[in-house]
Protein backbone atom coordinates (compact mmCIF):
# COMPACT_ATOMS: atom_id res chain seq x y z
CA UNK A 1 0.00 0.00 0.00
CA UNK A 2 1.23 3.68 -0.51
CA UNK A 3 1.51 5.81 3.05
CA UNK A 4 0.81 9.31 2.94
CA UNK A 5 -0.12 12.21 5.45
CA UNK A 6 -2.43 15.30 5.86
CA UNK A 7 -2.46 18.48 7.31
CA UNK A 8 -5.25 17.33 9.53
CA UNK A 9 -2.79 15.40 11.66
CA UNK A 10 -0.99 18.29 12.60
CA UNK A 11 -4.06 20.32 13.51
CA UNK A 12 -4.51 22.24 10.36
CA UNK A 13 -8.33 22.20 9.69
CA UNK A 14 -8.30 25.91 7.93
CA UNK A 15 -6.63 27.53 4.98
CA UNK A 16 -5.28 30.31 7.41
CA UNK A 17 -5.47 30.16 11.51
CA UNK A 18 -2.54 31.47 13.35
CA UNK A 19 -2.76 28.55 16.26
CA UNK A 20 -1.95 26.32 13.08
CA UNK A 21 1.46 24.68 11.77
CA UNK A 22 2.70 27.55 9.03
CA UNK A 23 2.54 25.48 6.14
CA UNK A 24 6.30 25.55 5.64
CA UNK A 25 7.02 24.14 8.49
CA UNK A 26 4.65 21.28 7.97
CA UNK A 27 6.30 20.26 4.89
CA UNK A 28 9.59 20.07 6.40
CA UNK A 29 7.60 18.26 9.49
CA UNK A 30 6.44 15.59 7.10
CA UNK A 31 9.65 14.77 5.74
CA UNK A 32 11.66 15.11 8.33
CA UNK A 33 8.63 12.20 10.21
CA UNK A 34 9.00 10.20 7.40
CA UNK A 35 5.81 10.29 4.87
CA UNK A 36 6.55 11.32 1.27
CA UNK A 37 3.12 12.38 0.42
CA UNK A 38 0.07 14.55 1.41
CA UNK A 39 -3.54 15.70 1.05
CA UNK A 40 -3.19 19.36 0.45
CA UNK A 41 -5.76 20.19 3.30
CA UNK A 42 -8.19 23.19 3.49
CA UNK A 43 -7.72 25.08 0.42
CA UNK A 44 -5.21 27.62 0.08
CA UNK A 45 -3.41 26.48 3.49
CA UNK A 46 -0.36 25.09 0.90
CA UNK A 47 0.03 26.93 -2.14
CA UNK A 48 -2.89 26.36 -5.05
CA UNK A 49 -0.46 27.59 -7.75
CA UNK A 50 0.91 24.13 -9.38
CA UNK A 51 4.34 25.82 -9.46
CA UNK A 52 4.90 26.82 -6.33
CA UNK A 53 3.32 23.85 -4.94
CA UNK A 54 5.31 21.69 -6.67
CA UNK A 55 8.79 23.56 -6.10
CA UNK A 56 7.83 23.50 -2.39
CA UNK A 57 7.14 19.69 -2.44
CA UNK A 58 10.08 18.27 -4.80
CA UNK A 59 12.57 20.17 -2.80
CA UNK A 60 11.41 18.36 0.20
CA UNK A 61 11.01 14.80 -1.53
CA UNK A 62 6.76 14.65 -0.97
CA UNK A 63 4.16 14.75 -3.38
CA UNK A 64 0.12 15.12 -3.19
CA UNK A 65 -2.41 12.11 -2.81
CA UNK A 66 -5.44 14.06 -2.95
CA UNK A 67 -7.64 16.71 -1.68
CA UNK A 68 -10.58 16.85 1.02
CA UNK A 69 -13.50 19.14 0.86
CA UNK A 70 -15.85 19.95 3.67
CA UNK A 71 -18.87 21.25 2.05
CA UNK A 72 -22.77 21.88 3.75
CA UNK A 73 -24.41 19.23 1.23
CA UNK A 74 -28.22 18.84 2.47
CA UNK A 75 -29.45 21.94 0.74
CA UNK A 76 -30.88 21.49 -2.80
CA UNK A 77 -28.56 24.25 -4.30
CA UNK A 78 -25.63 22.85 -2.33
CA UNK A 79 -23.86 22.38 -6.13
CA UNK A 80 -24.27 25.87 -7.15
CA UNK A 81 -21.54 26.62 -3.81
CA UNK A 82 -19.86 23.24 -4.65
CA UNK A 83 -19.14 22.93 -7.81
CA UNK A 84 -16.61 25.73 -8.40
CA UNK A 85 -14.33 24.83 -5.28
CA UNK A 86 -14.28 20.74 -7.09
CA UNK A 87 -13.56 22.67 -10.69
CA UNK A 88 -10.49 24.68 -8.53
CA UNK A 89 -9.71 21.24 -6.62
CA UNK A 90 -9.52 19.02 -9.57
CA UNK A 91 -7.44 21.40 -11.63
CA UNK A 92 -4.72 21.72 -9.18
CA UNK A 93 -5.26 17.59 -8.39
CA UNK A 94 -4.32 17.36 -12.23
CA UNK A 95 -1.29 19.47 -12.34
CA UNK A 96 -0.05 17.88 -9.57
CA UNK A 97 -0.71 14.13 -11.11
CA UNK A 98 -2.51 13.47 -8.59
CA UNK A 99 -5.87 11.44 -7.97
CA UNK A 100 -8.23 11.47 -5.00
CA UNK A 101 -10.92 14.13 -4.39
CA UNK A 102 -12.46 13.48 -0.75
CA UNK A 103 -15.93 14.96 0.45
CA UNK A 104 -17.21 15.29 3.57
CA UNK A 105 -20.53 16.72 4.60
CA UNK A 106 -20.39 19.83 7.07
CA UNK A 107 -23.72 19.65 8.09
CA UNK A 108 -22.11 20.70 11.96
CA UNK A 109 -24.56 18.20 14.14
CA UNK A 110 -26.03 18.55 16.40
CA UNK A 111 -27.07 21.98 16.95
CA UNK A 112 -29.43 22.65 19.89
CA UNK A 113 -32.93 22.07 19.62
CA UNK A 114 -32.23 20.19 16.30
CA UNK A 115 -32.20 15.96 16.23
CA UNK A 116 -28.65 14.66 14.90
CA UNK A 117 -30.02 13.10 11.66
CA UNK A 118 -30.84 14.77 8.94
CA UNK A 119 -34.93 14.91 7.87
CA UNK A 120 -36.02 12.71 5.28
CA UNK A 121 -35.68 15.19 2.87
CA UNK A 122 -32.25 16.86 3.57
CA UNK A 123 -30.84 13.05 3.06
CA UNK A 124 -32.41 12.64 0.00
CA UNK A 125 -30.74 15.97 -1.46
CA UNK A 126 -27.71 15.28 0.57
CA UNK A 127 -27.44 11.77 -1.81
CA UNK A 128 -28.13 13.76 -4.89
CA UNK A 129 -25.67 15.89 -4.21
CA UNK A 130 -22.69 13.29 -3.82
CA UNK A 131 -24.04 11.98 -6.61
CA UNK A 132 -23.54 14.97 -8.56
CA UNK A 133 -20.35 15.57 -7.49
CA UNK A 134 -19.07 12.06 -8.02
CA UNK A 135 -20.11 12.53 -11.35
CA UNK A 136 -18.24 15.67 -12.18
CA UNK A 137 -15.38 14.39 -10.46
CA UNK A 138 -14.80 11.35 -12.55
CA UNK A 139 -16.55 11.63 -15.06
CA UNK A 140 -15.34 15.68 -16.43
CA UNK A 141 -12.37 15.27 -14.75
CA UNK A 142 -11.38 11.95 -15.00
CA UNK A 143 -10.33 11.89 -11.55
CA UNK A 144 -11.35 9.35 -8.60
CA UNK A 145 -14.35 10.51 -5.97
CA UNK A 146 -14.55 9.34 -2.04
CA UNK A 147 -16.78 10.26 0.12
CA UNK A 148 -15.99 10.35 4.08
CA UNK A 149 -18.03 9.80 6.60
CA UNK A 150 -17.56 12.28 10.06
CA UNK A 151 -18.08 12.28 13.60
CA UNK A 152 -21.20 15.35 13.89
CA UNK A 153 -22.00 15.32 10.38
CA UNK A 154 -24.96 13.79 8.11
CA UNK A 155 -23.08 11.00 7.54
CA UNK A 156 -21.51 9.58 11.30
CA UNK A 157 -23.35 6.12 12.17
CA UNK A 158 -22.42 2.91 11.05
CA UNK A 159 -26.07 2.73 9.82
CA UNK A 160 -25.93 5.80 7.77
CA UNK A 161 -22.76 4.83 6.15
CA UNK A 162 -24.23 1.82 4.87
CA UNK A 163 -27.62 3.52 3.72
CA UNK A 164 -25.12 5.69 1.69
CA UNK A 165 -23.02 3.15 0.26
CA UNK A 166 -26.51 1.54 -0.95
CA UNK A 167 -28.18 4.67 -2.27
CA UNK A 168 -25.11 5.67 -4.69
CA UNK A 169 -23.59 4.09 -7.52
CA UNK A 170 -20.39 1.89 -6.24
CA UNK A 171 -18.62 2.78 -9.96
CA UNK A 172 -18.33 6.53 -8.97
CA UNK A 173 -18.45 6.77 -5.52
CA UNK A 174 -16.25 4.89 -3.05
CA UNK A 175 -15.65 5.06 0.57
CA UNK A 176 -12.56 7.18 2.19
CA UNK A 177 -12.93 4.57 5.27
CA UNK A 178 -11.49 6.53 8.60
CA UNK A 179 -10.66 4.15 11.20
CA UNK A 180 -11.12 6.76 14.29
CA UNK A 181 -14.18 8.48 12.97
CA UNK A 182 -15.85 4.64 12.51
CA UNK A 183 -14.47 3.71 16.02
CA UNK A 184 -15.73 6.91 17.96
CA UNK A 185 -19.61 6.25 17.11
CA UNK A 186 -19.27 2.78 18.82
CA UNK A 187 -19.26 0.27 15.35
CA UNK A 188 -16.87 -2.18 15.50
CA UNK A 189 -14.51 -0.49 12.10
CA UNK A 190 -12.23 -3.73 11.19
CA UNK A 191 -15.40 -5.50 11.00
CA UNK A 192 -17.21 -3.10 8.76
CA UNK A 193 -13.87 -2.37 6.35
CA UNK A 194 -14.03 -6.20 6.14
CA UNK A 195 -17.51 -6.16 5.27
CA UNK A 196 -17.24 -3.47 2.66
CA UNK A 197 -13.52 -3.45 1.17
CA UNK A 198 -14.80 -3.30 -1.96
CA UNK A 199 -16.20 0.17 -1.31
CA UNK A 200 -12.92 1.83 -0.07
CA UNK A 201 -10.35 2.03 -2.00
CA UNK A 202 -8.89 4.62 0.14
CA UNK A 203 -8.15 5.04 4.00
CA UNK A 204 -7.72 7.39 6.82
CA UNK A 205 -5.29 5.04 9.23
CA UNK A 206 -6.52 7.28 12.60
CA UNK A 207 -7.18 5.76 16.31
CA UNK A 208 -9.58 6.36 19.31
CA UNK A 209 -8.50 6.00 23.29
CA UNK A 210 -11.15 3.27 24.53
CA UNK A 211 -11.04 4.82 28.00
CA UNK A 212 -11.47 8.45 26.95
CA UNK A 213 -14.08 7.59 24.53
CA UNK A 214 -16.26 6.35 27.93
CA UNK A 215 -15.87 9.43 29.39
CA UNK A 216 -16.91 11.26 26.81
CA UNK A 217 -19.89 9.28 26.48
CA UNK A 218 -20.86 9.36 30.07
CA UNK A 219 -20.53 13.24 30.18
CA UNK A 220 -21.70 13.71 27.16
CA UNK A 221 -18.89 15.85 25.89
CA UNK A 222 -19.22 16.87 22.13
CA UNK A 223 -16.78 15.73 19.11
CA UNK A 224 -14.97 19.24 19.06
CA UNK A 225 -13.99 19.20 22.50
CA UNK A 226 -13.94 15.45 22.37
CA UNK A 227 -10.66 15.42 19.50
CA UNK A 228 -9.48 18.63 21.87
CA UNK A 229 -9.16 15.76 24.80
CA UNK A 230 -7.30 13.64 22.64
CA UNK A 231 -9.22 11.01 22.54
CA UNK A 232 -7.82 10.60 18.53
CA UNK A 233 -4.75 8.85 19.92
CA UNK A 234 -1.23 7.34 18.35
CA UNK A 235 -2.25 4.80 16.09
CA UNK A 236 -0.73 1.72 18.32
CA UNK A 237 -2.37 3.73 21.30
CA UNK A 238 -5.91 2.76 20.96
CA UNK A 239 -9.27 0.00 20.15
CA UNK A 240 -8.38 -0.23 16.43
CA UNK A 241 -5.78 -3.09 15.43
CA UNK A 242 -3.45 -2.17 12.84
CA UNK A 243 -1.59 -5.18 12.89
CA UNK A 244 -5.16 -7.17 11.60
CA UNK A 245 -5.78 -4.22 9.08
CA UNK A 246 -2.64 -4.79 7.43
CA UNK A 247 -3.14 -8.37 7.43
CA UNK A 248 -6.61 -8.15 5.59
CA UNK A 249 -5.28 -5.80 3.03
CA UNK A 250 -2.30 -7.59 2.53
CA UNK A 251 -4.36 -10.80 1.57
CA UNK A 252 -6.32 -8.19 -0.80
CA UNK A 253 -3.32 -7.12 -2.22
CA UNK A 254 -4.11 -3.68 -1.77
CA UNK A 255 -2.44 -1.32 -3.56
CA UNK A 256 -4.17 2.25 -2.46
CA UNK A 257 -3.59 4.71 -0.21
CA UNK A 258 -3.43 4.99 4.07
CA UNK A 259 -3.38 8.05 4.74
CA UNK A 260 -2.16 8.90 8.50
CA UNK A 261 -4.40 11.31 10.79
CA UNK A 262 -5.03 12.40 14.30
CA UNK A 263 -7.27 15.02 15.10
CA UNK A 264 -6.18 17.42 17.22
CA UNK A 265 -7.11 21.22 15.86
CA UNK A 266 -6.19 23.24 17.76
CA UNK A 267 -3.12 22.79 19.33
CA UNK A 268 0.71 24.25 20.07
CA UNK A 269 2.63 23.95 16.47
CA UNK A 270 5.22 22.00 18.77
CA UNK A 271 2.93 18.80 19.56
CA UNK A 272 2.51 17.25 15.92
CA UNK A 273 5.47 16.61 14.78
CA UNK A 274 7.00 13.84 17.51
CA UNK A 275 3.52 12.39 17.37
CA UNK A 276 3.68 11.75 13.33
CA UNK A 277 7.25 10.41 13.52
CA UNK A 278 6.20 8.09 16.75
CA UNK A 279 3.45 6.98 14.39
CA UNK A 280 5.24 6.61 11.30
CA UNK A 281 7.03 4.14 13.29
CA UNK A 282 4.48 1.98 14.44
CA UNK A 283 3.51 1.64 10.64
CA UNK A 284 7.09 0.74 9.75
CA UNK A 285 7.10 -1.39 12.66
CA UNK A 286 4.02 -2.80 10.69
CA UNK A 287 6.10 -3.11 7.37
CA UNK A 288 3.70 -0.27 6.25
Amino acid sequence: MKLATAPDAWGVWYADDPRQTPWERYLDEVRDSGFTATETGPWGYLPTDPSRLTDALSSRGLSVCGSALVHLLAPADAMETLRPRLEQTCWLLKAMKAEWVVLMDDSDLPQPGKSRELSPQDWASMIRNVKEAAHYVTEEHGLSFVFHPHVGSGVETEAEVIRLLEETPENSVGLCFDFGHHAYTGANAVAFMKRYADRIPYYHFKNVDPVLLAHIRRNNINFIEGFQSGVMCELDKGMVDFAEVRDFLATRGFDGYAVYEQDMYPCPPEKPFPIARHNRQVLRELGI
